[in-house]
């Protein structure tokens, strides 16, 4: 009975009971967590805040921030409850335990290895292989690729003003950033299909001060360098 009756209220939920029966995590699942865990946790402190996400997270076309019935902190906060669980405390910070424990959970009903990888490869945009020889040449190629299409846009209009003119186009919540969801969206308009297992990889290359989001004279760099 305590081993199921996680929350220890006297009664074994279904979402207990379930939690109970399944398996650790594979080595190939592990790796796939790690990495979206390593995203999320951008200090490194081993546990999620408002704070790691912030950058990443955009709320603006939430339903709820619309309305005014919840501000940005309210949301983020309950994005980040959402992975404590049966086991979670819902206190706007998740651990990694409690993050380990989530997909440990939702493994239950992914059928196979494979499956999980292209969930997680679909959600966080991190690749199984990313130091493979075939990873690194697509992010190459689709690096060249924006690039072109760029320059291709900007076409003779290509002076320092008129490329942060675009770069303010592409800045949807115009803070002077692109987020990773900005860039996806960037690259929508550009025509260019991503399987999104790589789209971080070519935010990879433009960020280059590794802070989680492109700042105006990253871009610049990209198109004039």
């Amino acid at each position: 009975m305590k081993y199921y009756d996680i929350d220890n209220d006297g009664n074994i939920t279904y979402e207990e009971f379930l939690r109970g029966l399944r398996d650790e995590l594979s080595e190939r699942r592990l790796a796939m967590v790690e990495k979206a865990f390593a995203i999320m946790d951008r200090d490194g402190s081993g546990q999620i805040t408002a704070s790691d996400i912030g950058h990443m997270y955009d709320v603006t076309a939430h339903r709820d921030f619309i309305e005014g019935t919840k501000t940005k902190e309210e949301i983020i906060g309950e994005f980040l409850d959402s992975f404590d669980g049966a086991a979670g405390n819902n206190d706007g910070v998740v651990t990694r335990n409690e993050f380990f424990d989530y997909y440990t959970d939702l493994g239950i009903s992914l059928p196979s290895d494979d499956y999980f990888v292209q969930m997680m490869e679909s959600t966080w945009g991190v690749s199984e292989n990313e130091d493979s020889e075939v990873y690194l040449q697509t992010i190459g190629e689709y690096v060249r690729v924006t690039k072109e299409q760029l320059v291709t846009l900007l076409g003779d209009h290509n002076s320092q003003d008129d490329i942060l003119k675009l770069f303010s186009d592409f800045d949807l919540t115009q803070n002077n950033t692109l987020t990773i969801d900005e860039f996806a969206n960037m690259l929508a308009k550009l025509q260019i299909a991503v399987d999104r297992k790589y789209l971080r990889g070519i935010f990879r290359v433009i960020n280059t001060s590794h802070s989680g989001t492109i700042h105006d004279a990253e871009f610049l760099a990209f198109i004039q360098g």
